[in-house]
């Protein structure tokens, strides 16, 4: 399965020099300046075509490759959509703090996937430039810089290599480029349940309609969905999978929920109006014939699921209960 999906994932360390003052969830933060920059610094159309309403090179664009990902004339996916699915998956400072004064580190991480890893000197020359044109709230941004940025391993492995300092302003790498093999390097054969912790807010749609809450059959759909979506456009190659038998097996798996919906919107400024961007966070467990499904959920640890994956949305850990464990709630608190 997928034997040309690969990825990099890659963290992004600063130092603030200025005070700034962040929100308490950074994903909109740094979505919208990582947008902004990297359209104004790779833009090609020049001032006369400013590509506000479309790209005038989609195929050679940065920014459209990575924002704007078109749909190739006679594919067989997504036909009549403008747009493919965003090549990156941004992971965000995991912190509520809102104060940073100078000297302050934080750190943001982010994930590229097939072809979008041969844009890495445009990112990270974009998330340097994000630094130094100051980050953070509208009207309370201060300057940081991008002290370093580091290829991460897969997850449950410690060895990280740095490919970019500030010392030097230079990219050595393009650093770990992992494939399906090093995601399920440490996956069991065969397990009877597994606990999902959802980090981030995760918003799905059924039939059209949010759900506030979520069944395994309604989670392989997604994962199903978004994984052939990437591997298809991105690496080239489709998810050769029986996915009508996946999800019918999918129905008979159970689950224990202490899944909880926040409400937040955001306010878009290109858009000039509000945008709903709630989920649901908290833990989930599920029960059943699970060993067919696990390299799906693997994956999605790093592809995360639903909308809003660009801003963070829909990061979850896996693990495996103990025998003993009475319930979700008391395992996760604990973690």
């Amino acid at each position: 399965m997928l034997q040309n999906f690969r990825f990099a994932r890659y963290r992004f360390t600063y130092t603030v020099q200025e005070p700034l003052k962040m929100p308490s969830y950074k994903g909109n933060v740094f979505r919208g300046r990582f947008g902004y920059i990297l359209r104004h610094i790779a833009c090609i159309g020049g001032t006369q075509n400013p590509c506000e309403k479309k790209c005038e090179f989609p195929d050679r664009c940065v920014y459209s490759k990575c924002f704007e990902t078109p749909v190739p004339d006679g594919s067989l996916m997504l036909r009549g959509q403008p747009f493919a699915p965003h090549p990156f998956i941004l992971k965000p400072p995991r912190t509520g703090k809102q104060d940073y004064a100078p000297g302050d580190t934080f750190t943001c991480n982010m994930t590229l996937i097939g072809e979008a890893i041969n844009l890495l000197p445009w990112i990270v020359l974009t998330f340097r430039e994000i630094g130094k044109w100051r980050v953070g709230l509208r009207g309370e941004r201060g300057q940081c810089q991008l002290e370093k940025v580091e290829s991460l391993p897969a997850y449950r492995r410690s060895a990280s290599q740095t490919i970019y300092t500030a010392e030097t302003e230079t990219l050595t790498e393009d650093g770990l480029i992992l494939a399906m093999a090093d995601v399920l390097h440490d996956m069991p054969r065969h397990t009877a349940e597994i606990d999902l912790e959802f980090r981030t807010r995760t918003s799905i749609k059924v039939n059209g309609k949010w759900r506030d809450r979520l069944t395994f059959e309604h989670l392989i759909r997604n994962l199903l969905r978004r994984i052939r979506f990437l591997s298809y456009f991105h690496c080239g190659e489709d998810l050769d999978v029986d996915a009508h038998a996946l999800i019918e097996t999918a129905k008979t798996v159970t689950h224990e929920s202490e899944l909880r919906w926040h409400r937040v919107d955001r306010y878009s400024y290109r858009a000039e109006k509000s945008v709903p961007m709630g989920g649901f966070i908290g833990p989930i467990r599920f029960s059943g014939d699970l060993a067919p499904f696990l390299p799906l959920i693997y994956l999605g640890e790093y592809l995360h699921i639903g909308h809003h994956t660009a801003f963070g949305h829909g990061q979850y850990r896996l693990s495996f209960p103990e025998c003993e464990t009475p319930s979700i709630h008391s395992r996760m608190s604990s973690g």
